[in-house]
């Protein structure tokens, strides 16, 4: 093995160099490390006995799958950021030339190897690291803007999740009802029949009416444990969602709805991230221009030749100096200039565009929001109580021999179809109502 001796001034120079890069990547290394990471929680995959609105959105921000895939996704710009920071690093070189394995059978005597030091850096020039670092910046805001909008936005679709799975299991239970109810009502037809105050058809029209409430009630049970899977899903539960019962924690149909905040609509955060990510894709897009700009790469060298055996010749030192150009005689980076300009007004046209449909959407939401809200308040006020006052008077009246069996059927049927409809508008009053809190909310 061939050992390159440095002389003492080589030493020193390559100790301090090393020295100086060591405290440069020590604190590279610390900025980096400040940068947040995902907290891993253990969440529990058993499902509670009783499951309410409140218990559900508190798991889902711990246990949320779809909320850890967002905060990654910001951890990832927080990195991009950290990475745009980043200066080139200097490259350092150790060489040795002229080995002499056997100084004692060569002309030039004692003479064994000549060596050098070399470091070279990367000047960035035309203000690209101050571009990168200006779209990483408003990059990682963008994201920041948008994790705030999509962690309510998840909690929003949690609630909507939730309130499908309330109507299913309240339609579950209506029909179950009915359809003990109508044992008793098979039980007075047959009773009717084989006394001769009916006939053969009246009762099979009794009992078709009952085998499609069965049906629906069959249905009503499968929608129920659709509703469950789809909330056992995004609240990382396991099977045992299917034995928990949902508090019927509705929204309160009867308060005044919320006001639509016009002038400050621009400042939600979805639209902020919009905004900021066009202004990373115009940094981006001067980034891409600079790049016209050559780098230059300035390198420094320092070359030790020792005494040769010779009294005449000494030791030689030298330094030499070397400055590095790319020639852009190919290609002057119009691709990657005409892509970033592509990709600003891309950014520019989103954001203008959902600026302009948030305005237009907030009416619509609006709108079907007090559609919603009449049309629940008609159902609970008037179509379910006539429909249950209907339904009792028609079975009374069937018993006593009042009324045929076609009035009995029909007031049953309005009967479900009413209950039916109830639990349908309240889940689509209280799914508009989280869809258009989410809507018109803005940070001050």
């Amino acid at each position: 093995m061939i050992k390159i001796k440095l002389p003492p001034r080589a030493s020193v120079f390559l100790t301090l160099l090393l020295a100086c890069l060591s405290s440069s990547i020590n604190a590279q290394a610390t900025k980096s490390d400040k940068a947040e990471g995902v907290d891993k929680v253990s969440c529990t995959t058993q499902a509670p006995a009783t499951l309410g609105l409140k218990h559900a959105l508190e798991r889902a921000v711990q246990c949320s799958p779809d909320l850890a895939a967002y905060r990654l996704e910001h951890q990832l710009a927080i990195a991009d950021r950290v990475i745009a920071e980043q200066r080139p690093n200097p490259n350092l070189t150790v060489g040795a030339d002229s080995i002499n394995p056997h100084p004692s059978q060569s002309p030039q005597g004692t003479k064994k190897v000549d060596s050098s030091i070399r470091i070279d850096q990367l000047i960035e020039l035309g203000g690209k690291a101050k571009h990168r670092v200006n779209a990483a910046t408003a990059a990682e805001l963008a994201s920041q803007y948008f994790l705030k909008y999509a962690e309510r936005a998840v909690l929003v679709n949690i609630e909507q999740l939730f309130y499908e799975g309330l109507s299913a299991q309240q339609k579950e239970r209506d029909l179950s009802d009915i359809v003990e109810l109508n044992k008793k009502v098979l039980e007075t037809a047959s009773i009717r029949y084989k006394a001769g105050d009916i006939s053969r058809m009246d009762l099979n029209k009794i009992t078709l009416d009952i085998s499609r409430a069965e049906n629906e009630y069959k249905n009503a049970k499968a929608d129920l444990y659709r509703a469950k899977s789809s909330i056992a899903k995004v609240l990382a539960f396991n099977k045992t969602i299917n034995q928990s019962n949902l508090s019927a924690d509705w929204p309160n149909h009867n308060l005044d709805l919320p006001v639509i905040p016009w002038e400050k609509i621009s400042n939600r955060d979805d639209l902020q991230s919009l905004k900021n990510r066009t202004i990373s894709a115009e940094s981006s897009r001067n980034l891409a221009r600079s790049l016209k700009v050559p780098d230059v790469t300035v390198g420094l060298q320092y070359n030790h030749f020792p005494v040769t055996g010779s009294t005449q010749n000494g030791t030689i030192n030298t330094y030499m100096v070397n400055l590095t150009i790319p020639l852009f005689v190919r290609h002057q980076y119009q691709g990657e200039a005409l892509r970033a300009e592509a990709e600003y007004y891309k950014a520019r046209d989103g954001q203008l565009r959902a600026e302009r449909d948030a305005m237009v959407a907030l009416e619509q939401q609006e709108g079907e929001l007090r559609a919603y809200q009449d049309r629940l308040n008609k159902v609970l006020l008037d179509i379910l109580p006539g429909a249950e006052q209907i339904a009792d008077a028609a079975e009374f009246a069937y018993k006593k021999g009042a009324i045929g069996v076609l009035e009995l059927v029909d007031a049953r049927r309005s009967l479900r179809q009413a209950r039916t409809e109830a639990a349908q508008v309240r889940a689509d009053f209280a799914k508009s109502l989280s869809a258009f809190k989410l809507a018109i909310q803005v940070e001050e």
